[in-house]
């Protein structure tokens, strides 16, 4: 039987500042690309479970909440997988971290996703990467084990201090690509320049194990 681990927040939750829904302006390129992976099945839910899976990030300078050292982002909030589209109650920023700590700071109308702290590590580890979209699909995944694709161990869990380190060990100095997280079933993760860059890479990946 498949364990389902997505979902569950294992970062410190306790510096969440709840606020009102995010303008449309704040969210809206995200949110294309996010549907786009939605239609696909790449972000949803387990409905055996009831579970989430898939998130997407962009980066973006929210200095005016917040000044923080580490690279800011706004990221779909926790357990929205199921739903077609998302709106301004569903997005939310992450102003700073402390990865070590596992700790992070939110604000927004939504506590961020679960795997918002693996989001913190591929941009803290390379400043030019601009966007960022996990999605889970087993014939991608166990496509790109095959193949002997960028991967994570089997043996690092999402949401972990390890798995920051090793997202952060798959990037290396490239400024976009994708792998895989073998500890994290079914789970891809694409990031690239642009959003439309992450996009395309996810694309290439469902023509090819997919389609």
């Amino acid at each position: 039987m498949k364990v389902i681990d997505d979902g569950i927040i294992k970062y410190d939750r306790s510096n969440f500042t709840q606020c009102p829904p995010l303008d449309i302006s704040e969210y809206s390129d995200l949110e294309f690309w996010r549907k786009e992976l939605f239609k696909l099945n790449l972000i949803g839910e387990y409905p055996n479970d009831h579970v989430g899976f898939g998130n997407v990030s962009e980066f973006i300078d929210f200095h005016q909440f917040h000044q923080s050292l580490q690279p800011q982002f706004l990221i779909t909030g926790t357990q929205t997988g199921k739903y077609p589209e998302l709106d301004g109650r569903y997005y939310t920023r992450v102003l700073d971290y402390d990865i070590e700590e596992l700790k992070i700071k939110v604000m927004g109308p939504i506590e961020a996703s679960s795997e918002a702290l693996t989001h913190a590590a591929i941009y803290s580890g390379n400043l030019n990467i601009k966007a960022i979209f996990h999605i889970h699909s087993a014939a991608i995944w166990n496509g790109m084990i095959q193949d002997k694709a960028d991967h994570t161990c089997a043996t690092i869990p999402y949401g972990t201090v390890e798995m920051a380190h090793a997202t952060q060990k798959c990037i290396k100095s490239k400024d976009a690509g994708s792998f895989c997280m073998r500890g994290h079933e079914d789970g891809v993760v694409a990031y690239g320049r642009s959003l439309d860059e992450a996009g395309k890479l996810i694309l290439e990946l469902y023509k090819k194990y997919v389609s």
